[in-house]
């Protein structure tokens, strides 16, 4: 937004130039073209480079982030521990922890929902249950507030063979 639009020779005016920056960190690079009416020059360009700071936030970090549940037989429940750790700066919520519908693996996270403090790491237990039979491959979603994870949930894999 340019503060006054008609100058006199010599006179000065503010121009102020915003950028939106939410979900951009990072380094930066802009060009702000100034058209002018003037006969020796008709446009002047402003490069401004900066970077802009990651907002605080909750992030999530999990090991193990695969897991072989080896043989197992259908029906049988299996436990697995695994590490949730938040390296972010704000509280992490473990809300859920849940298969993709259909799927031949089912889950159970009794201790859920869980909040994790900054820098803190929390052992999450699950309880995996397998149908079927044969080899299988499938995904657990960690569903949280982590600013590092998909909408869709943070990803780990269970695989294993049902007899």
């Amino acid at each position: 937004m340019l503060g006054k639009h008609t100058l006199k020779p010599g006179e000065k005016t503010e121009l102020k130039v915003t950028f939106v920056t939410i979900n951009a960190p990072g380094p930066f690079e802009k060009i702000v073209t100034i058209d002018i009416d003037a006969p020796e020059k008709k446009q002047y360009e402003v490069v401004m480079t900066g970077t802009v700071k990651e907002a605080p936030g909750p992030k999530i970090a999990v090991s193990p982030r695969r897991t072989d549940l080896g043989n197992i037989k259908s029906g049988e429940m299996k436990t697995q521990i695994i590490a949730v750790t938040n390296p972010g700066e704000r509280p992490l919520t473990i809300t859920a922890a849940k298969t993709k519908s259909g799927a031949g693996v089912d889950v159970i996270a009794k201790t859920l929902p869980v909040t994790i403090a900054a820098g803190q790491t929390v052992d999450v237990e699950l309880s995996i249950k397998a149908g079927g039979q044969g080899a299988f491959s499938e995904r657990i979603l960690i569903e949280s507030n982590a600013k590092n994870a998909p909408k869709t949930g943070f990803v780990i894999l269970v695989n294993g063979k049902i007899e």
